[in-house]
This record gives structure tokens, C-alpha cells and sequence, in this order.
């Protein structure tokens, strides 16, 4: 048991206790009274002795009964608890999940996991700061919130207060969430968490994780020296289903009618029947009963989905259309029971190509549908896409771009000599230059060396290295093909003409998936604006505002976006217009809500804080009896009046 403010006891019994003597060792002096015959002699001396200014103190059971009273009341002002088992410490850093799946309602209560967390933290901070009402005890605690980014909610403070408001203005967030950045920070913040005021190091500071298990890093996070203890919310084992993915496309024999995909997963092994409804601008088009196949359980316990891909009766709509499907009914996690995407207008891309003297590309770009071949100027702003066909450039082109066997001056790709011919190559089907397949057997004579950084994803991969890379550079999204086309076997495979298909699009931003219009929550999203627009204005599902400024005819781009649904972007000037950004929440990983009976870190097992408990003050049980002694006494006195 811990006595927070003992002293202010002490004072006051050392205040109170003689006054209260006092009133029963001195008596006041009376005034004379004359008896008119001797039978009153005896009650007179009673009199007489009770007007002496001292007396002896006798046995009284008021006195008694208001000691035990003012003792009890001196208890409460103490401030006693009973502390859990972590007790208070130094410094303490409390890092908490906000990730999608922490809004699942499993967290007891009928409460969010998000909410348990909260709750869980607000416990730790009474336990590590218990404070009295004369005084704020404890160590020093930082707050970090875990979600698109490691952000500080609170810089270190010893005020139980502030740290409880800070805890407050936490909110949960629609993206996956990362440990090693917040553990990063709250090292470097631990170490020296005032730059102005250096200080010796000491003991490491104690880390105390709120999460659900979900983290995406927890293998590969190194726990190093800092004590680190898991609080765990949420069940666990209720079931849930998904919305995995929403694709749309516009039919090449008809750009009017719009083609919708859907992909449901099933987080449980069993099966189940689900109702499938699919929504166009906000009206519902088809309704279906499906059933979801079960999933299935490795031998880690881990569970692999059951998956349903559906494909939906193609709908007319020329212009721009908002795409929804959503599964019908209840569970603990409705965030991840809807996906939405966004089908633009459509519209023909601008291409421009800075080709050899025989080009192969320039009779494939203009057998692609919708789009319009332009020849090679300096002013590249006036294309959607730039094709450099095995033509080297000085500086990287301001534009989207699509080079083949050529070397770009980039900070990203570097190059090396030429590697022999390969024969075979693996494709990365999440990419969407890749949404109409990959080629399985390909031949490729001397493609480039390449090296690449973390950024760059490789799309296609031979058996020594990249072949078709794809990535972001200088605001603008880039793909390298690292051979001559006319020199493999890929012309003659039908996937040739589907990547470049979804190459243009990709780059140009109009197609389905991770395009214009389309993102994913917790990175960056992008929309054009039309001419003579340069400031307007992005609005969510939940009214979050994000004020937009880019080129006019350009794009503008915010990130990272923390709220999955469609956005509103609108501008009012110099005419008034609107367009549409549908955000994904990242199902394949929030969608899995199985919680971890003990949690690994790094692969070593960490303590788990559920069990510590919180700290139990017991001052309110101190006033409680005080306030039953002082009825007691209050009987006894009038008992005696009466």
C-alpha cells in the first residue's frame, strides 16, 4: 500500500486532535446560583466541580466516536492505494495502436478495441502518476499514437492530467500500423528528450505497447535494451468478413459500359452466406446471396482466408461513376464491410513517343484503345504520358513516362552492364501494370543491369535480376521496361498488350486501383485538376477537410490520407465543379482480427501488462466509514439529549 500524501494527514491531526481535547478538558465557569433547600446541596457541587477550568478527561464514547471520525477523515486525506504490480517509474513511454482493426467491437463492453486501449492507457497513467490533491507524484511519460505514421501526442510530462486529455485527443485512423517507428522515437526521445537541457543518461526508459496484436512489423522490430510490456484488447476470436477489393474497368468493345470486380475473404473456418449489394453513384444495381467458402488454419494457428471473386453484370455509365459493394448485415469490424472505386469519364490519353528510327512501340501504342499518339516536342506538359523508346535523356522528364532499354538519369535506378539472355521471369500480380496477367514463359535477350533502392518495386523479375520496374520519382510515376521488347518473346504473348494497356492507364492515372481517384489509406492521394483550377478543397465521409493546391490542368496530391471512403474534392473557382477519390482501407491486413495469446516481438516473447491490474485507492472507502462513525455519534448524542 502507498500513501500519496501523508504529511497533510499529519498536519492536520496534529491541527485537530488538541482542539477536540480541549473541548472536553475545559469547562467553561457558570454563574453563581442559589438552592432553596439542602437537597440540592449535591447537584451544586456536581456544578461547582464542572466550573473549575481543568478537569480530568473520563471515559466518553462521543469523544471517542468523533476521534475515530477525524482519524478516518486524516486517512482519506492521505491518500492511500493499493499499487499494481509495475508500480511507478522514471520515465515511461506509452505507445498506442490506432490502426483500422482497433474499431472492431470486441474490446468488452460493447466497447471499440480502440476504446479498451484508451481506457487500459488511462489506467497506466494513474498507475505511473498518482498524484494527490496536494500534490502530482510520479515519473516523467511520453505518448506516441501508431498509425499511418509514429506520431507524439505528448512529450514527456509528470502531469497525470495532461497526460489523461492527451489520451483524449487520441483517434483511431483507417490505415495498418508500424512499431519500429514509434520505438525508434521513443528512443532517441528517451535518451535526450530535451535537447536544451542535456542531461546523464540512465536506465532505459520502460515502453508499454496498447495494441491488438496487429502491428504489420512486429518480426522484424528489434526490442534492444528497453524493457517493454504488451497490453493486449480486444477477443479475438468473433467472426468477420471483407470487402477485400473493388476493381473497375470500362469495356474496350463499349468504353460506356462499366465492368466491376469484387473479391470477398472469409476470416472464419466455417463457411458463410453473406449478402453482396452493388452500388453505382449511391443506387443500388444488384443485390446477390453468396456463399463465402471457409478458411483455413496453418499449422502456426495463423488462418488463411476463404475467398469469393465476384464479377458483377456490366452497368452503362459514360460519365464518372463512384463504384460500392457492400456486404448486408452486421459484425464486430462494418469498417472493412464496404470497398468503393472510382471509374473516370472516359478519356483519351495523350501519349507521346521519342522513338528510334524502327519502332515496334509506335504500332502497339496505337492499337491500345482510347488513346492518341503525338509526336515528340520539348513541351511534354502537353502529354499525359511520355514513351522514351530506347532514347537516352539528360534529365528526367517532367511527366509520367514509360522508358524501354534506355538509361534514365535517376536518383532511384542505377545502371550496370548488359546480363545475358534469360528465359524465364516471376511477375508481381499486385501491381497494377500487371492487372491483366503476366507472361510464364518469356525470353529476353540481354536485358540491362540494374540496381534499384527500396522504393522501386520490381514488377516483372528474370532469373538475375529486375526487368520491368516500376516506381515514383520527382511527383510523377515512372515504368521501365529493361529490354528491347523486339528482342523477346513477349510481343507474341497476349499479356504484352494487357500491360500496356494497364501501363498507360496506370500512368496517366485513370484507371482502376491505386489511380487517380483510387488510393489507399495511410499513403498518398492524387487528383487532377481542371484548367484554370489551382486551390480546392478535399472532403471525406467524416468531414475531415484537407485544403489542396497544385497547377492548374495538374494534379494535386495530400497525404497520408487517414480516412478510407469516398472523398469530395471541390473547387468554386473561377467555375464551380466536383470530383470524387475513393480511399481503400487496407482489408488484406486489418481484416484480420485473431488476437495473439502472447505477443513476439522481434521473435522474443514479451511481458503482458493485462495482468498487472490498476492501482486501487482507498481513500474513498476512508470517507465512506467516517461519514458512518459521525451518524453513529450523532445517535449517541441525541440518545443522550433525549
Amino acid at each position: 500500500m502507498t500513501w500519496l500524501t501523508p504529511w497533510s494527514a499529519f498536519w492536520l491531526l496534529l491541527a485537530l486532535v488538541p482542539i477536540l481535547l480541549a473541548l472536553y478538558i475545559l469547562r467553561l465557569r457558570r454563574a453563581r446560583q442559589l438552592v432553596p433547600c439542602t437537597s440540592l446541596w449535591t447537584e451544586a457541587a456536581e456544578d461547582v466541580q464542572a466550573n473549575t477550568p481543568f478537569q480530568r478527561l473520563r471515559r466518553n464514547l462521543l469523544l471517542l466516536l468523533q476521534l475515530i471520525a477525524l482519524l478516518l477523515i486524516a486517512l482519506a486525506i492521505a491518500q492511500p492505494r493499493i499499487e499494481a504490480a509495475a508500480g511507478r517509474g522514471e520515465r515511461t513511454v506509452l505507445l498506442v495502436d490506432c490502426s483500422a482493426s482497433m474499431q472492431a467491437y470486441d474490446g468488452g463492453g460493447g466497447r471499440t478495441r480502440f476504446e479498451a486501449a484508451a481506457d487500459a492507457a488511462m489506467g497506466v497513467v494513474d498507475r505511473l502518476h498518482p498524484g494527490g490533491w496536494f500534490s502530482d507524484e510520479g515519473g516523467q511519460t511520453m505518448i506516441v499514437s501508431l498509425g499511418a505514421g509514429a506520431d507524439i501526442v505528448q512529450p514527456f510530462t509528470g502531469s497525470r492530467s495532461v497526460l489523461r486529455a492527451a489520451i483524449g485527443r487520441l483517434e483511431p485512423q483507417d490505415t495498418t500500423a508500424e512499431l519500429g517507428d514509434g520505438l525508434n522515437m521513443a528512443r532517441a526521445w528517451a535518451s535526450e528528450p530535451n535537447p536544451d537541457e542535456p542531461r546523464a543518461l540512465s536506465e532505459p526508459a520502460r515502453i508499454e505497447v496498447f495494441t491488438d496484436g496487429g502491428l504489420i512489423d512486429l518480426d522484424d522490430v528489434a526490442t534492444r535494451d528497453n524493457p517493454i510490456m504488451v497490453h493486449l484488447v480486444g477477443e479475438g476470436t468473433a467472426a468477420n468478413r471483407t470487402v477485400q477489393s473493388v476493381a473497375a474497368e470500362r469495356s474496350a468493345e463499349d468504353p460506356d459500359a462499366v465492368q466491376v470486380f469484387a473479391s470477398l475473404w472469409n476470416w472464419t473456418i466455417e463457411p458463410r452466406d453473406e449478402r453482396v449489394q452493388m452500388s453505382l453513384d449511391g443506387g443500388a444495381v444488384h443485390i446477390e446471396d453468396v456463399r463465402l467458402p471457409a478458411g483455413r488454419l496453418d499449422e502456426d494457428g495463423a488462418i488463411t482466408p476463404g475467398r469469393r471473386d465476384m464479377v458483377f453484370t456490366p452497368a452503362t455509365r459514360p460519365d464518372a461513376v463512384l463504384v460500392e459493394v457492400r456486404l448486408i448485415g452486421d459484425d464486430i469490424f462494418p469498417l472493412d464491410d464496404v470497398a468503393w472505386t472510382v471509374v473516370p469519364a472516359r478519356e483519351s490519353v495523350r501519349v507521346m513517343l521519342a522513338a528510334g528510327t524502327d519502332s515496334m512501340m509506335a504500332r502497339a501504342i496505337r492499337a491500345v484503345p482510347g488513346v492518341t499518339l503525338q509526336e515528340f516536342s520539348d513541351d511534354v506538359s502537353s502529354s499525359d504520358v511520355l514513351v522514351l523508346d530506347r532514347v537516352d535523356v539528360s534529365i528526367l522528364p517532367d511527366a509520367p513516362t514509360l522508358s524501354i532499354d534506355t538509361t534514365l538519369p535517376s536518383s532511384m535506378v542505377s545502371w550496370n552492364q548488359r546480363r545475358g539472355a534469360e528465359s524465364m521471369a516471376i511477375g508481381d500480380f499486385r501491381h497494377p501494370v500487371l492487372r491483366g496477367g503476366s507472361p510464364i514463359d518469356l525470353w529476353v535477350g540481354q536485358p540491362q543491369g540494374v540496381a534499384i533502392d527500396a522504393s522501386v518495386r520490381a514488377v516483372l523479375r528474370g532469373e538475375n535480376g529486375p526487368l520491368v520496374l516500376a516506381w515514383e520519382e520527382a511527383g510523377h510515376r515512372r515504368v521501365h521496361i529493361a529490354f528491347d521488347p523486339a528482342r523477346s518473346s513477349w510481343p507474341w504473348d497476349p499479356t504484352f498488350m494487357s500491360f500496356l494497356v494497364d501501363t498507360l492507364d496506370w500512368l496517366a492515372w485513370r484507371s482502376g486501383g491505386e489511380t487517380a481517384g483510387n488510393g489507399v489509406a495511410g499513403g498518398s492521394v492524387a487528383v487532377r485538376l481542371p484548367e484554370g483550377v489551382e486551390q480546392a478543397v478535399a472532403i471525406s465521409i467524416r468531414n475531415d477537410l484537407q485544403p489542396l493546391r497544385g497547377r492548374s490542368g495538374g494534379r494535386a496530391a495530400w497525404g497520408p490520407v487517414t480516412t478510407a471512403g469516398p472523398w469530395l474534392v471541390r473547387w468554386d473557382t473561377p467555375q464551380r465543379g466536383h470530383s470524387v477519390v475513393a480511399v481503400q482501407l487496407p482489408a488484406a491486413i486489418e481484416g484480420d482480427l485473431s488476437r495473439p495469446e502472447q505477443l513476439m516481438i522481434g521473435g522474443e516473447a514479451v511481458d503482458n501488462g493485462a495482468s498487472l491490474g490498476r492501482s486501487v485507492p482507498l481513500w474513498p472507502w476512508a470517507i465512506g466509514a467516517s461519514l458512518l462513525v459521525l451518524m453513529i455519534e450523532w445517535a449517541v448524542f441525541t440518545r443522550r439529549i433525549a
